[in-house]
């Protein structure tokens, strides 16, 4: 069976950024794990893991979306799915996938995650998909949705990992390679 992740972050063009740079080895380090990679198709984030995954030889599928965007997506890509809307788009990014990669985004990342989050809890639990989030931005984030609004029964969804060293470690914990 196919195992998908999906990375969720943000469209910024800083090619020299540290998330963007990390998520080149994060793209890379999916590939090699034999995922096939899937985000939302443009540049930033979704470029960067694009990029990392395609010099693994690893295939990655970008769900472009006409309501937001144009259809062609960036370069790296093996394949090109091309939405009419966001809820067909987030669909496809969610579907069957394994494991979600957050990274520094805005507004369309919260959106994609917070969908992600809901749909993983009702999930039974031997089927849960696991959700990384990267870099210390997201720590007060969780950690306020932690205390205020999800329950203790479900703290154990989000996995705040600080960069790429520490997720790579967690992954490995939670997906031995067989």
């Amino acid at each position: 069976m196919k195992e998908y992740a999906t990375l969720f972050g943000g469209a910024g063009n800083n090619t020299q950024s540290k998330e963007y740079l990390e998520t080149v080895e994060i793209g890379g380090f999916l590939a090699y794990r034999g995922y096939i990679v899937k985000n939302g198709g443009y540049g930033g984030m979704m470029e960067a893991v694009s990029k990392g995954a395609f010099k693994e030889g690893g295939k990655v599928i970008g769900v472009t979306c006409r309501q937001v965007g144009a259809p062609i997506g960036n370069i790296y890509l093996s394949e090109t799915i091309v939405t009419d809307n966001l809820y067909d788009r987030l669909k496809i990014l969610i579907e069957n996938t394994s494991v979600f990669i957050v990274q520094k985004g805005g507004i369309g990342t919260l959106s994609e995650v917070f969908l992600a989050l809901d749909i993983i809890r009702k999930s039974p639990k031997n089927k849960q998909s696991k959700l990384y989030f990267i870099g210390g931005i997201w720590s007060d984030l969780v950690a306020c949705l932690k205390l205020d609004l999800i329950p203790a029964s479900e703290h154990g969804l989000f996995h705040v990992v600080e960069n790429f060293i520490e997720l790579r470690k967690r992954m490995e914990i939670d997906f031995p390679l067989k």
